[in-house]
């Protein structure tokens, strides 16, 4: 291919999907999928996905890369020099930060195609549409209103603004993700998904034909819907007269979900991820073909990647937690200290029932040990200072660390960015070391007043012991994947507690960011909430590599069919 293949990413989040896509370079080392335009609104969001896309033209420049670097460091921002003011420009003209859904930003995303996309050739569109409606942590919510209406959810329907660049432009390939709770959601009492398959199949029939333009028009063609995951599942399965589209079996929902962890992503994340590929395509190859060229390959090592390789065995620094009120190292270490001793002293007089006695001894003495260090003060910093040599390699020469490692060494980024802990509240850091000691000597994060069942760590809930927050406090163990990094991981660090007793905090920006693939170089703009919440919404962008990789492979024999 002489020319790289335009990528429209819509819904982009801080960007992960389209990461992936553009990652991937020719041997020339010219990028194959190339950005044309992104859209997202939200503005903290927005600014790291332009800093992005001028990082990715930094690459292509051949300028000197230390002005990304330097500005990581605390330097100042590329767009003040004049030599990258042309860059930054073009950054901005990628990036959009628009709200679909309404007349205004819809026009100006139609304006920028219009403008830009080139329908003489293949194109590929990405991204996930807010999934507030879908998700079951939504949908709980919403059950708590009477007032709530799903059919009034203009949130249910945001899937068709994507819907309706598929309809006027006609992309060879779409790739649409979301949350698994949109295979269960139901509006009028009907599934969605089946309604969201039908609609991607025929988009003409899902939006208004009078803005179809000429091109949409002349092509006259539809998608066939294909999972990644098994090549037997495609929609519509075949065409049967004047009877239609044979429907899905529901249990075949299912096969539209990724499953991160099966793929080297060191992250049990669950999400619905399809592709649609235009008929015409699907014609001159043949489904079976498309099908089996677009099945993802399961992650080549076979067993999944855990947490501990890229938390613990990967060379970030040993971070302490703060204290939220009067913080310093010596007043954390002498609260971790006391912390401990209260600990100890009440696990003498009520072992815990679930751990053998092996277990049990073994549980106290790693919260002796911590309580030995931090008595002797520990000389523990909340973020990685500027320092020669802070970051080795651990040489396994992974995948995944050369991934992550991103574009330079670590000689040229001597610093963790956005790799700076929260302050907790003392009762806080006495339960964090309590779980992280659990979770280390027995493989599992203790769940609920059963397994985290001192009196000195029960929080002031009057129902704590009734089941209702059995999930509160848990552990990101080191010999499993994480679970599920979420947006939730803004409000507080809870359910994201850092393996490493001796740390006794949840987890940084950067090490949540490392659990989704983000590469170190990749910087999340806004304040610290912002930060997570982006890296909660976005998808894993070394997944988003594989999958652009088997849309390349379909994009290039559709070239030669």
């Amino acid at each position: 291919m002489n020319h790289s293949i335009q990528v429209v990413d819509l819904f982009a989040g801080p960007g992960g999907l389209g990461e992936g896509f553009n990652s991937l370079r020719d041997d020339t080392d010219k990028r194959v999928f190339k950005t044309l335009v992104s859209v997202e609104k939200e503005a903290s969001a927005h600014k790291t996905l332009t800093l992005r896309a001028f990082f990715r033209e930094l690459l292509d420049s051949g300028k000197d890369r230390s002005v990304y670097f330097d500005y990581l460091m605390g330097g100042p921002h590329p767009s003040s020099f004049e030599e990258y003011r042309d860059l930054w420009a073009h950054a901005e003209h990628e990036a959009l930060s628009l709200e679909l859904g309404g007349e205004a930003g819809n026009h100006a995303l139609e304006e920028r195609l219009e403008q830009g996309l080139d329908h003489s050739r293949n194109w590929v569109l990405i991204g996930g549409p807010p999934c507030q409606a879908y998700s079951l942590a939504g949908r709980s919510r919403n059950k708590g209103n009477k007032e709530y209406k799903a059919e009034d959810d203009k949130r249910h329907f945001l899937y068709k603004e994507y819907l309706s660049v598929i309809a006027r432009h006609r992309p060879a390939v779409f790739i649409m993700e979301n949350v698994r709770g949109i295979l269960s959601s139901k509006v009028n009492g009907e599934y969605i998904f089946d309604q969201i398959l039908a609609d991607l199949n025929q988009p003409d029939t899902a939006v208004d034909t009078s803005i179809v333009d000429s091109v949409a028009q002349e092509q006259k063609k539809g998608y066939t819907i294909f999972s990644l995951v098994d090549r037997k599942v495609h929609y519509p399965r075949e065409n049967s007269g004047l009877f239609g589209a044979t429907p899905l079996a529901r249990g075949e929902f299912s096969s539209f979900l990724i499953k991160a962890e099966q793929y080297g992503i060191p992250q049990a994340r669950h999400r619905v991820i399809l592709a649609g590929v235009r008929d015409d395509l699907v014609e001159n190859m043949g489904i079976e073909k498309i099908a089996s060229m677009l099945q993802v390959p399961l992650h080549s090592g076979g067993e999944p990647v855990s947490a501990a390789e890229v938390l613990c065995h990967s060379g970030m620094p040993v971070l302490r937690s703060g204290l939220s009120r009067d913080d310093s190292r010596d007043d954390w270490s002498s609260t971790l200290h006391e912390a401990a001793e209260k600990i100890i002293a009440e696990l003498r007089d009520k072992p815990p029932i679930k751990l053998d006695s092996r277990q049990a001894k073994e549980l106290l003495e790693e919260l002796k040990l911590v309580s030995r260090h931090a008595a002797k003060g520990l000389r523990l910093d909340r973020k990685q200072m500027l320092q020669e040599g802070a970051y080795k390699s651990t040489g396994s020469n992974s995948v995944l660390e050369k991934w992550l490692q991103g574009a330079y060494s670590r000689k040229d980024m001597p610093i963790w960015v956005n790799h700076e802990t929260r302050g907790h509240i003392k009762e806080d850091l006495a339960r964090y070391l309590y779980c992280s000691a659990y979770a280390k000597i027995t493989g599992k994060a203790p769940k609920g007043s059963e397994e985290i069942h001192l009196d000195c760590l029960a929080p002031n809930h009057a129902n704590w012991k009734s089941g209702n927050f059995s999930d509160r406090f848990r552990v990101v163990v080191e010999n499993a994947p994480s679970k599920t990094i979420t947006s939730h991981i803004s409000k507080d660090g809870h359910y994201y507690i850092h393996p490493d007793p001796f740390q006794c905090r949840s987890l940084t920006v950067r090490e949540a960011a490392r659990l989704q693939t983000f590469p170190d170089d990749y910087l999340f703009e806004g304040n610290r909430t912002q930060q997570y919440v982006q890296v909660g919404n976005a998808v894993p962008p070394l997944l988003a590599k594989q999958i652009a990789e088997r849309v390349l492979d379909v994009l290039k024999l559709s070239s030669t069919s």
